[in-house]
């Protein structure tokens, strides 16, 4: 499945993290804990892909599944929309038996991380 760009959400939804600010606004120790947990989702999900790709090679569909879904999770709390909408497709794709374009969905996911996380970094001020 191959999306249409034209209809794409935003790398980075900039309101969404916004909202997360301001619920910690209050307390500095908040908002640090809030750019720490980024760069920890981060840094999870650069080492997940290969493991998510070795999983497909596998043919570990449940533990794919799994994975896939984590990361759509994670990367929506984290204001990233489109790196969200991959992850799911994968995981309903993989879920739903259809194997055959599960690795250009896996390709496509990895695509939106790498173009998305140097604006979480950016957002975080994380290095």
């Amino acid at each position: 499945m191959v999306f249409d760009s034209s209809k794409m959400a935003p790398l980075l939804d900039k309101q969404h993290l916004a909202r997360l600010r301001q619920l910690h606004q209050d307390c500095e120790e908040d908002v640090r804990l809030l750019a720490r947990l980024a760069g920890s989702f981060l840094a999870r999900v650069a080492a997940q892909l290969g493991g998510m790709r070795a999983l497909l090679a596998e043919g570990r569909v449940d533990s794919l599944a799994h994975e896939a879904h984590a990361v759509a999770g994670s990367s929506g709390m984290f204001g990233m929309p489109r790196v969200r909408q991959r992850f799911l497709a994968l995981e309903n794709a993989v879920r739903a038996g259809e194997l055959e374009g599960a690795e250009s969905l896996l390709a496509e996911a990895v695509r939106e991380f790498e173009l998305a996380r140097p604006e979480l970094m950016a957002e975080f001020d994380l290095s």
